[in-house]
């Protein structure tokens, strides 16, 4: 009975940790794209979400926020983001304004134009609307007595414009 017990080590050298499979396994699964967690700091809305006020100044206010990988945000931007003769958008100007709304949901552009404000406003409307995206629990952001923004959560996106 005991040539069917075998150390644990020779377990671990039977795996293969190079993530590529063998002839006759399954391939592994792919990485999963990690979505970016984002609020809209409008301030035309602020006076529509849930507000506390404490003894020191600070104000704390309950924002919806979204989750979007970026696989999602640039479909939506490429489905959303077209040249018409209403708005008059060049080819070029059209994907510049695609990759700017993809760089501000994710985080890597903080100055948002003017010219970005319409699709942005547009991704909040698809997004609230429930048409698209995913819809995330409720971040609290406590403004501090001389308005600068602060929460627990990590790893989310404040979208601050005005229109």
């Amino acid at each position: 009975m005991r040539k069917y017990i075998r150390s644990f080590r020779d377990f671990l050298f039977e795996q293969d940790l190079t993530g590529v499979p063998l002839p006759g396994e399954a391939p592994a699964a792919p990485k999963k794209e990690k979505p970016a967690t984002f609020i809209f700091m409008d301030e035309s809305e602020k006076e529509d979400l849930k507000k506390k006020k404490y003894p020191d100044g600070s104000i704390e206010v309950t924002f919806p926020s979204y989750a979007l990988t970026a696989t999602e945000t640039e479909g939506w931007a490429k489905d959303n983001i077209v040249a018409t003769p209403k708005n008059g958008l060049t080819d070029s100007t059209v994907e510049l304004r695609r990759k700017n709304l993809v760089d501000i949901v994710s985080g890597r552009k903080v100055n948002i134009s003017k010219d970005d404000v319409p699709f942005i406003e547009k991704l909040r409307t698809s997004l609230s609307a429930d048409l698209f995206g995913k819809k995330d629990p409720d971040i609290v952001v406590i403004f501090a007595k001389d308005g600068t923004p602060m929460t627990d959560d990590v790893d989310v996106t404040f979208i601050k414009y005005h229109t």
